[in-house]
This record gives structure tokens, C-alpha cells and sequence, in this order.
């Protein structure tokens, strides 16, 4: 059987002012069938363009696609016409966006709006869908979601908005599940909510890509985790070997900064610098800048992903152990 979702040399290209920009090089990601597959890494590293171009909603003609494959099922979604692409976003592919306000229509009640997603999706009766919609609020812990139902999205908090873009994605049952930044705007009771209910679709062999700069909550949520820097895979691994024995410095340095791995008194690790600009990475390794073990060759060459015990590593001293 295929991968339930397989992306191949994926490259994505802005174009701009001062010439193209590549904000996504050469990534490569497989996500199984019922497998939970965290994408971590710093803002401007490319995870959010990544989950974008699996639906193709990147904008156009000012961004392009301008290699690789996206296998569905085993079938290329970026070669799918539109309309066949549309019966698949939402149905059996949902994304939970990042900023709910961007997905949200300000000029419909939350109600015809959840009401209309199982409508086009589940060719749900209006009658049915209505109360379908209602207990979904519930499920994601909207107080009072009868009344939310009758709410316009201008009208809800931020933490609120986002619960009702996860009950959208949720209450289809898709095969995949892309959640950019899933929880950020909620609090942590409601964010274990949230993770619980992800947890429970994942026992009904839901795929997930799960997208966040926290790797505490790659620890609560996923299965397998892929590490972005600066537009490209850094290491890959399980979630337990990655946390036991991480690889790259950069994954060690994402590992040090949680802050339950800090004594109390002891002042937060902090990553030295920032991630670079796509338009002025450095010529070798990416992370060189930033790292504490860096040598010659890391800023002379840009390294292959090299095999490690776990997975793969985006490092020369992994190629070393090789």
C-alpha cells in the first residue's frame, strides 16, 4: 500500500521584486494511515507554505510549484483539475488554518456556515446538519454553542474563532488532517481538549500533519516528527528517539528550549540569532550561522540528509557516524 500522503522533492518559488525566492526546497515527507506526523521548526522555516501547497491554496501567479509531487491515494494532487481538487479539500482532506479570520466569511452567521461545509461535503440535509454543527462546538469546547451558532465571527474572541475552524475540519472525518498552529490562540485546558479530540480521530486511522514551534506539543501529539530550518528537512525520526537521542544541533537546540527541561532559577536556552531569509541563506549549511559546533566544511558545503539510527539528519557530523 502507498503512503496515505506522499510529498517528493516539493520546491515552492515567490516570486518578487528582487527576483524568485524558494521558500520550500526539495522536501520530502510521507504520512501513513493513522500515523501523526509533527512538522516543527521556527517561524519562516516554510511549514505553513508546505501545508499549503497539499491543497494548492498558495497565491497565485505569484507563487509557484515549481517542482515535485504531492500523492494522495497515489494520485498527484497538483496534476488534479480543479475540480476534482475541490471535492477533496475539506471532504477528505480538512486543514485547520492558522489565523481562523482568514478562513472564516465575516458575512455569515458560524451556524450556516458549518451547516453549509456539511451540506456540500456530506450531502447532510439542513435539518440534520444543524444540530450535527451544534454538538461539534460542544465537542471543542465553545460554551454555549447553540447561541455561538447564531454568532458572526467578528463577534467571537480569537480562541473561540479557532475552536469553530477545528470543529469544521473535524466534524467531516477526513483521511488527512493538516492543523497549522492548531491551538495557539487557546488556553491550555481547552488545548487539551482539542488534543484529546485529535488523539480520538486518530484512533479512526486519520492521518495527520500537525504543524507547530512547540515541541512540547510534538511530545503530547505525535507519533513521528520531521524538523524544518530555513526552507528544507533537518532530521526525521520516531517522536521517542528523536527526543531520547536528537541528532541535528539544531533539533538539540529546539529540545534545550522547552522549558520543563530547564531548572527552576536557571534562565531559558535561547537559539542564538535568527533563521535566515530565504533570499540570503548561507552557503553551506543553513544552520551554520547559529550552531555551537560548526566547522569549515559546514560553511563551505550544504549536506545531504544522511541516515542515522532514527531517521535522517541534515548534518555532517551525522554523515561522519555513517
Amino acid at each position: 500500500m502507498p503512503p496515505l500522503l506522499d510529498i517528493q522533492n516539493l520546491t515552492v518559488t515567490f516570486d518578487t521584486d528582487d527576483g524568485p525566492v524558494t521558500a520550500v526546497n526539495q522536501l520530502s515527507l510521507t504520512l501513513e494511515q493513522g500515523q501523526i506526523l509533527g512538522l516543527v521548526g521556527e517561524s519562516g522555516c516554510g511549514k505553513s507554505v508546505t501545508a499549503m501547497s497539499i491543497l494548492r491554496l498558495l497565491p497565485q501567479p505569484s507563487t509557484r510549484i515549481t517542482s515535485g509531487k504531492i500523492l494522495f491515494h497515489g494520485h498527484d494532487l497538483l496534476q488534479l483539475p480543479t475540480a476534482e481538487l475541490q471535492d477533496i479539500r475539506g471532504s477528505r482532506i480538512s486543514m485547520i488554518f492558522q489565523e481562523p479570520m482568514t478562513a472564516l466569511s465575516p458575512l455569515h452567521r458560524i451556524g450556516n456556515q458549518l451547516v453549509e461545509t456539511l451540506q456540500i461535503h456530506r450531502k447532510m440535509p439542513r435539518k440534520q446538519a444543524w444540530p450535527t454543527a451544534a454538538h461539534w462546538l460542544k465537542r471543542v469546547g465553545l460554551p454555549d454553542a447553540e447561541e455561538r451558532m447564531y454568532a458572526y465571527p467578528h463577534q467571537l474572541s480569537g480562541g473561540q474563532r479557532q475552536r469553530v475552524m477545528i470543529a469544521m475540519a473535524m466534524m467531516l472525518d477526513p483521511a488527512v488532517l493538516i492543523a497549522d498552529e492548531p491551538t495557539t490562540a487557546l488556553d491550555v485546558t481547552v488545548q487539551a481538549q482539542i488534543f484529546d479530540l485529535m488523539h480520538e480521530m486518530h484512533k479512526n486511522n486519520t492521518g495527520m500533519l500537525f504543524i507547530t514551534h512547540d515541541m512540547g506539543a510534538i511530545w503530547q501529539m505525535c507519533t513521528h516528527v520531521a524538523v524544518m530550518y530555513a526552507t528544507e528537512i533537518v532530521e526525521t525520526g520516531t517522536v521517542q528517539e528523536i527526543f531520547s537521542n536528537p541528532q541535528h544541533p539544531y533539533t538539540r537546540a529546539l529540545l534545550a528550549a522547552i522549558p520543563a527541561n530547564t531548572a527552576p532559577g536557571n534562565p531559558l536556552p535561547a537559539i542564538p540569532g535568527a533563521v535566515p531569509s530565504p533570499r540570503n541563506l548561507p552557503k553551506g549549511c543553513h544552520f551554520s550561522d547559529r550552531c555551537p559546533h560548526a566547522f569549515d566544511k559546514c560553511h563551505a558545503q550544504h549536506p545531504d540528509l544522511y541516515p542515522t539510527p532514527c531517521g535522517q539528519s541534515r548534518c555532517f557530523l551525522s554523515e561522519e557516524k555513517t
